[in-house]
């Protein structure tokens, strides 16, 4: 599969089986993701992989839990629901829609590692991390696309975010060092083909998302 197609059949895979992903696969992603581009060579990033199988499974906990939490903002309550029945109800499709995450045989972090910042507060700070994220962002695509070109499935999210202080303990991470996105690896059940309805519904054309020359001329 080549770059082009890999890009196309990418897609967000939240159902795995447990068969495992070779360490030679492991690290060629890896290699592979370290090849992005990165601000000024800075290289102000570094990848966690989970393989022990006491933290994967304390990791896809936090993962369902923080899902939960997220769902619990994002989602509206159904009709006369309580606050707590809303809670119930989106811990229940958590642990639904993440059902196998328990089982996948890997999982990926992409970790922030400040390494040019002046470290003196002055205005550059907001600049020199927005550029290492966007290295971050850049590694991260990487590895999911050669992921899928080697039929691996990965899905970015930020769930472990909001239960962040266990899952930086989790981690062991030192204070100065951020996560802001993470990825289950492993071998789907099935690649999706399509989104689903609900998103396929929502989703833009890409020509509303182009513009010409400045703001305000869309394609489409």
């Amino acid at each position: 599969m080549d770059a082009i197609d890999a890009i196309r059949k990418r897609r967000s895979v939240r159902r795995f089986t447990d068969k495992p992903v070779s360490d030679a696969d492991i690290e060629e992603l890896c290699r592979l993701g370290l090849l992005a581009p990165t601000d000024s060579m800075s290289q102000a990033w570094s990848i966690i992989v989970v393989r022990d199988a006491k933290k994967r499974a304390a990791f896809a906990d936090l993962i369902v839990r923080g899902g939960a939490r997220y769902f619990e903002m994002m989602r509206p309550p159904a009709e006369g629901a309580s606050p707590e029945e809303h809670r119930k109800a989106c811990e229940e499709y958590a642990a639904t829609v993440m059902e196998t995450y328990p089982k996948v045989p890997a999982w990926l972090v992409g970790l922030r590692v400040p390494r040019t910042s002046p470290g003196d507060g002055s205005a550059y700070e907001p600049v020199i991390r927005d550029a290492n994220m966007i290295s971050v962002g850049f590694m991260f695509e990487n590895m999911m696309v050669a992921a899928r070109a080697k039929g691996l499935g990965t899905v970015a999210t930020v769930f472990h975010l909001l239960v962040e202080d266990e899952f930086r303990a989790l981690m062991e991470l030192p204070d100065h060092v951020e996560a802001p996105v993470v990825s289950p690896l492993g071998y789907p059940e099935e690649f999706p083909t399509s989104l689903p309805p609900a998103l396929k519904k929502i989703k833009r054309h890409w020509t509303t998302l182009v513009h010409d020359d400045a703001w305000g001329n869309p394609r489409g």
